[in-house]
Formats: C-alpha cells, sequence, structure tokens
C-alpha cells in the first residue's frame, strides 16, 4: 500500500487514534514539536529526525521532566493523594489549642498624651474588661484605629508615665518606687484591672508605708475604702495636731471631724471607759471605735462624705 498524501485521503476513511499509554517508556516515545508556529490555513510538519536529535530536543524543551518520575499518576491514584491531603488538613485543624497559652496577639498603637505606643494587646485584655471590649468594638467608617500610627487607639486622661508603670509591670522589669506602684494603682482602676490593683495595693502597704495624710487622698481617689478608718486613727492618736497644708489636703469638714475624735479620744470619760475595758480590748481597737463613731464611718464610708 502506497501512502497517500493528507488531502486525498478520502472523507469516508476514519482516521486512525491512537491511545496514550500512562507510562512513558524512554524520551525516544516524546514526537518532535513543529517547527513553525501554526496558523490558520496550513500546518506544518518536520521531517522525521533521528532517535539521538529527538532524545536531545527533549531534554533541551522539558529538562525537569525527565528528572521527575516517567510514571503519569493514574485517576485513581490522584484521588487517594488528594484524599490523603484533606484527611491530613481536618487533623490538624482538629487538635486542640491550649486554652491560656494559644496566643492570637495583634500589635496596637496607642496614643497617650502626644506620645506614640506599639504594645501586644494579650497582657491588656487579659487584664482589663475595658480593654477587651476595646478591642471588639467594630470599626468606624475611617477603618480600624490602632493598626498604624496614622490612627492609633488614643487614651484619655492616662498619663504617659501612669501607662509606662503599667506596661512595665506586664514585664519581667519590675517598678520599684512608690510613685511608679501610686501610678500603677491610678490606671489599674480606671481600667478594672483588678489582679493589676491588688498587687499596686499590696507594694503600697509596704515599701515604703504611706503617711496617713497620703493614704486617704489615695483612698477617696482610688476607692480604696480599708485605708481610711486606719489612718484616721493613726492621726487623732498621734501626739502633733493638723497642720495648714494637712488641713488642706484633707478639707475642711474632715478636718473639723478628725479635731473632734482626736479630743474625744482624750476625754477623761472616753479614757476611764477604757480603763475599765482593759481586760478584754486593747487601747487601739477601743480607739478605733471611738473615732468610727465620731467620724460617722459606717463599713467603710468617709468621714464628711
Amino acid at each position: 500500500m502506497s501512502w497517500r498524501s493528507l488531502d486525498s485521503t478520502p472523507e469516508s476513511l476514519p482516521l486512525p487514534m491512537t491511545a496514550v499509554p500512562y507510562r512513558l517508556s524512554s524520551p525516544e516515545s516524546f514526537p518532535s514539536r513543529p517547527s513553525s508556529a501554526l496558523s490558520g490555513s496550513q500546518v506544518s510538519f518536520n521531517s522525521p529526525t533521528s532517535i539521538s536529535a529527538r532524545s536531545h530536543s527533549v531534554h533541551t524543551r522539558l529538562p525537569g521532566l525527565l528528572n521527575q518520575s516517567s510514571v503519569v499518576a493514574s485517576p485513581v491514584e490522584s484521588v487517594k493523594s488528594i484524599t490523603s491531603f484533606f484527611t491530613k488538613l481536618r487533623s490538624v485543624s482538629s487538635t486542640p489549642r491550649h486554652s491560656e497559652f494559644y496566643l492570637q496577639d495583634e500589635l496596637s498603637v496607642f496614643l497617650v498624651e502626644g506620645m506614640l505606643f506599639r504594645v501586644h494587646r494579650f497582657f491588656l485584655q487579659r487584664e482589663s474588661d475595658v480593654f477587651r471590649t476595646m478591642f471588639v468594638c467594630p470599626p468606624t467608617l475611617d477603618g480600624p484605629e490602632g493598626r498604624t500610627d496614622d490612627r492609633p487607639i488614643v487614651l484619655p486622661e492616662v498619663t504617659v508615665a501612669e501607662f509606662e508603670c503599667l506596661l512595665k509591670n506586664t514585664t519581667p522589669s519590675p517598678l520599684s518606687t512608690t510613685e511608679e506602684w501610686i501610678k500603677l494603682l491610678s490606671i489599674s482602676t480606671r481600667y478594672t484591672m483588678e489582679r493589676i490593683r491588688a498587687r499596686a495595693l499590696q507594694e503600697l502597704e509596704y515599701i515604703p508605708p504611706l503617711d496617713p495624710i497620703r493614704r486617704i487622698v489615695l483612698a477617696r481617689k482610688y476607692d480604696v475604702r480599708e485605708w481610711l478608718l486606719p489612718s484616721y486613727v493613726t492621726i487623732c492618736l498621734r501626739r502633733q495636731p493638723l497642720n495648714v497644708l494637712e488641713a488642706v489636703e484633707l478639707g475642711l469638714e474632715t478636718m473639723v471631724l478628725i479635731a473632734m475624735a482626736r479630743e474625744s479620744v482624750r476625754d477623761p470619760g472616753t479614757l476611764k471607759a477604757f480603763d475599765d475595758a482593759r481586760s478584754s480590748v486593747g487601747y487601739e481597737e477601743f480607739m478605733t471605735e471611738v473615732v468610727a463613731e465620731v467620724l460617722g464611718m459606717r463599713d467603710g464610708e468617709d468621714a464628711g462624705t
């Protein structure tokens, strides 16, 4: 049988179809690519080339393919591979996360007294309901705040020193001075950080002890009711009366009530009553009851309020 040109092939004769095998036995099985681009009116084929030429052509155009396995994955193998991938993905996503130490933290930019801070959210929202609520608020029309220096989260009525003390408390660098602990008490009270507030109060009891006048001022400002009565008793039992500066700090009404309490604890009738009760009660405990009665303090209420 003689070969016919493509143009003379009868339309009634079906063209032969070649099955594509899954295994490529050798580089020689790759056909030679057309030497010119296909046009709309004709197809140009290369003339047959030698085995070595075809091998060189394949290695030149497909350098990565022959370095891999020459076996093409079957549909069944492909399905198995995809199934294995999603099985591993489900396994990773179902791994439990630690409730406390799996941190999904972000850095936020704060503006305090014209100074920018960029800090982790984790410690702030762990300690404060105020910060927790702040971070879950929906963004404004201008976009979320705290992501960039141009749109920081503004903390009004907070000083740079107070915010520094708060941040130091969340890091290994401890506070050391009385003033730092007072600043920490201030900001922890305003942002309802109960654990940090309790620590500040504990430290202020000892390093060093505050004088009773300042304790009263701080107790009123930061709602530390347990400081009030012991401080008033200390003032009433000491020898020296209030001076002008102390009277100004405490206010007129409190100054008058303290003067009345000081007279009462020194009254002969009060001293006689203590002598009668000496066997069952100590001097300071007895006078505490006297001062509380004069000041009208019940359940920690402040005198003069």
